[in-house]
């Protein structure tokens, strides 16, 4: 689906799995390098940032982060960007680049600022709107993070295992698009300062910033989830060994007193303390004295 804007000359063309009418419509509307029209025929794995004599090419990855436990998805948009046209492409619907498609649409406001010589500034704000949906992102596996958190240090909260994995497999599907194209956006930002010239260059240098802030506090959300996943682990670890522990001097216990009711059990003529009146509780005795001298020496060696 082919959707086309246009304001004081300058125009934004967005293309939702685009066909081979979409395709050629592009190509002829635009003088764009063969080699470009190949690459945005099929989607691709990898962030990719190249200039031309006229156009400058851009394709970056977004993460896209489901709630709960559904799987994770990640958009690609390949910006086919010219001095007075602006052509984004995506392979499957992108909600939030429809929402900014609308909005700068019906913006009136918006105007005279994307209207400044090129459109340097519509790509600006594109960009822009797209990184800040990728923050407010963040946030919410932020409270991920410290629900998480606050699981693991309550003293009976309880923490399951697919829980602390779906929040780790959360913050790695979102750092992994973002982590592979920082260098080719870094790169971009050079060309794309030469294609427009030094008046965009706060915007370029805007961008990168918030490019990176956006990487950071991904890495940071994995390195805190990290040091919970281990710290979860070793809790864990801990906890198994003092049942083990526990159930070990339980057995420790419990073994002298089985020997000593399976000896007083043996089937024979002549057994000692078997047929007295009160042999029952003499037997019954010595094994209390047995597990209590067990339980002092235990404590003693604070085993216990």
């Amino acid at each position: 689906m082919l959707e086309d804007f246009r304001m004081n000359g300058v125009r934004w063309i967005h293309v939702t799995k685009p066909d081979e009418r979409d395709m050629e419509y592009i190509q002829g509307a635009f003088p764009f390098h063969p080699l470009v029209m190949v690459s945005v025929t099929a989607p691709t794995l990898h962030p990719f940032a190249e200039d031309f004599d006229n156009h400058l090419f851009l394709i970056l990855h977004f993460p896209i982060i489901y709630p709960g436990h559904e799987a994770n998805d990640i958009a690609e948009v390949d910006f086919l960007i010219a001095k007075d046209a602006l052509v984004t492409i995506t392979y499957d619907k992108f909600s939030r680049l429809d929402d900014i498609f609308r909005l700068v649409q019906g913006d009136a406001q918006s105007g005279p600022q994307i209207a400044k010589l090129h459109t340097g500034f519509l790509l600006y704000r594109v960009i822009d709107k797209l990184f800040q949906g990728l923050i407010a992102d963040l946030d919410l596996t932020e409270k991920q993070v410290t629900k998480v958190e606050d699981k693991i240090f309550q003293k009976h909260g309880r923490l399951t295992v697919e829980e602390l994995s779906h929040v780790r497999r959360d913050i790695l599907d979102f750092r992994r698009p973002l982590r592979a194209q920082a260098a080719v956006f870094a790169s971009f930002a050079e060309k794309a300062e030469r294609f427009y010239g030094k008046p965009m260059a706060p915007y370029l240098v805007d961008l990168a910033g918030t490019e990176s802030r956006v990487r950071n506090l991904v890495e940071n959300q994995k390195e805190t989830m990290d040091v919970l996943y281990e710290t979860h682990t070793s809790l864990m670890s801990a906890h198994i060994s003092q049942i083990i522990r526990t159930l070990t001097i339980f057995s420790a216990i419990i073994l002298p007193l089985s020997f000593l009711a399976s000896v007083w059990g043996m089937n024979q003529r002549v057994l000692p303390l078997r047929d007295g009146p009160h042999d029952f509780w003499i037997v019954v005795g010595v094994m209390a004295i047995v597990a209590l001298s067990l339980v002092w020496y235990f404590h003693r060696k604070r085993w216990l």
